[in-house]
């Protein structure tokens, strides 16, 4: 009996994603600069923790490109209402509408409108694993087609937000991925049960059962105010989290920021990264990065010192040794 099989070509990816070293799926954070600090995107049944600052609202900046991203390749976004009302619009589509613009006003020859009318209708953005978005505009509400909104009213229980996660997971195609994206997770504005850090645990060991149910089509990034809580817990936060980052921002002590640190809005700090079917993680080659929060965007920067004798950095006066 032959050993002849015939090769089938591979299942193709979900939108919006790509494979990865053993038998993983990358998809993207909506940052160019935070993929490739990561090694090419977030692992699809991975849980970031974002650790943010009493000041500042980078980490929010964060969430929102997140959820921008998925709606971008058409994925399903459940987020809470701080998120999807604050979504960036994203650049190719507002290029389009400016074309658009003037391209109804521009008028051409007869012989030439035929080339104009037989231009391909698809755009190549549809392709791409990262777009672009510019913060200082809004995402219009029909591009939000896909999301569904996680209602956190306040004094909402940390049940009453994983029973919302488990009934869009049980509706939504198996063939969709899905993005969930929570800010302030934890806030006594917003949940219940804040006088201790257990509910707290128990949810996020929950949502990471989750993730493991659903690991080839899950995704989850949220926020949590550590300012808030015993300094302890961030140790065991950090062993639930897959990704743990530190989103810290200069506005509460900009007296006791460096001279050289002066161009950036805050740091980015990395505490852990994923390690799903592997022994070891990506390999970074800087573990603390600035942030630079412009009005369309925000960036990560490698920190750096200025070139010696610059006029950005103090020169120091010498000491006067005379009597």
């Amino acid at each position: 009996m032959s050993s002849f099989r015939r090769a089938t070509s591979a299942a193709a990816p979900l939108r919006g994603t790509k494979p990865f070293i053993n038998n993983q799926v990358l998809t993207s954070s909506g940052l160019r600069e935070m993929d490739a600090l990561l090694g090419g995107g977030l692992l699809l049944g991975s849980l970031t923790l974002l650790e943010s600052s009493c000041f500042g609202s980078y980490s929010a900046d964060l969430l929102r490109y997140f959820a921008a991203e998925g709606l971008a390749n058409a994925h399903t976004v459940a987020a809470d209402s701080a998120v999807l009302e604050s979504l960036p619009l994203e650049l190719s589509l507002a290029q389009k509408q400016v074309k658009a613009q003037v391209q109804s006003k521009l008028t051409i020859a007869w012989q030439y409108e035929k080339y104009s009318a037989e231009s391909p209708t698809t755009s190549s953005s549809s392709h791409r694993f990262c777009h672009s978005f510019d913060l200082s505009k809004p995402m219009a509400a029909d591009m939000k087609e896909t999301s569904v909104e996680i209602c956190t009213l306040p004094g909402t229980a940390y049940r009453d937000v994983y029973l919302q996660l488990v009934s869009l997971l049980e509706t939504t195609p198996p063939n969709v991925v899905v993005r969930v994206a929570l800010s302030d997770v934890g806030s006594p504005v917003i949940y219940s049960d804040v006088t201790n850090a257990g509910p707290l645990v128990q949810f996020l060991r929950a949502i990471k059962g989750l993730l493991h149910c659903h690991r080839h089509r899950l995704v989850c990034m949220m926020s949590i105010p550590l300012y808030l809580f015993p300094r302890s817990l961030a140790a065991q936060l950090r062993h639930i989290g897959d990704y743990a980052f530190e989103v810290s921002s200069f506005l509460g002590d900009l007296q006791q920021v460096p001279s050289e640190l002066q161009e950036f809005s805050g740091l980015f700090c990395i505490h852990k990264l994923a390690r799903l079917q592997s022994v070891t993680s990506h390999a970074l080659e800087h573990a603390q990065l600035g942030i630079k929060r412009e009005r369309r965007k925000l960036k990560l920067e490698n920190l750096h010192l200025p070139p010696e004798g610059s006029r950005s950095q103090k020169q120091e006066k010498p000491v006067d040794l005379s009597f």
